[in-house]
């Protein structure tokens, strides 16, 4: 007998996954990049939850994470203790077919210039998720998260 439920959607396992012991202090300056996205938005929501007060957002527009030298005097002004990286450039499965060389190219510059500044002195710890066609090809649309890891992927 094949069990198909997975570590997701099962929920004890859930339950224990949003309540880990990895707790923040409450006061600590944290900066998630890909604060609007999926994955970004949901992190920022469970530090809500944990009581973090000390959030340091910014869109694109008002930090450019492709630009090196607008990264590095974000970090000497802001001081982040804690980065969360979660943000990349992203088009979809069409996007990754046409442009593949020019996303990873992107998404490279995006890690290198966050995750340099935050290995400088300052930062005591760096989360860096990266993820690409994480979710089933089929499913229902509008895709939800809990939809995540449960099912054959995209194979792009």
């Amino acid at each position: 007998m094949i069990n198909n439920t997975t570590p997701l959607q099962d929920k004890e396992t859930k339950s224990r996954l949003t309540t880990a012991n990895c707790r923040l202090p409450t006061e600590a300056r944290i900066y998630v990049a890909g604060h609007r996205g999926l994955v970004g938005s949901a992190l920022i929501r469970a530090l809500h939850n944990q009581g973090c007060t000390n959030l340091i957002l910014r869109t694109h527009k008002e930090l450019d994470l492709l630009d090196q030298r607008a990264v590095q005097e974000f970090f000497e002004k802001e001081k982040p203790e804690y980065v969360f990286l979660a943000a990349a450039k992203v088009g979809g499965i069409v996007a990754n077919n046409t442009y593949p060389a020019e996303l990873i190219y992107q998404n490279l510059a995006i890690q290198q210039n966050v995750i340099h500044e935050a290995w400088k002195p300052g930062a005591k710890r760096l989360l860096f998720l990266g993820s690409s066609c994480i979710y089933p090809r089929e499913r229902p649309q509008p895709m939800k998260e809990e939809y995540l890891l449960t099912g054959p992927l995209e194979s792009t």
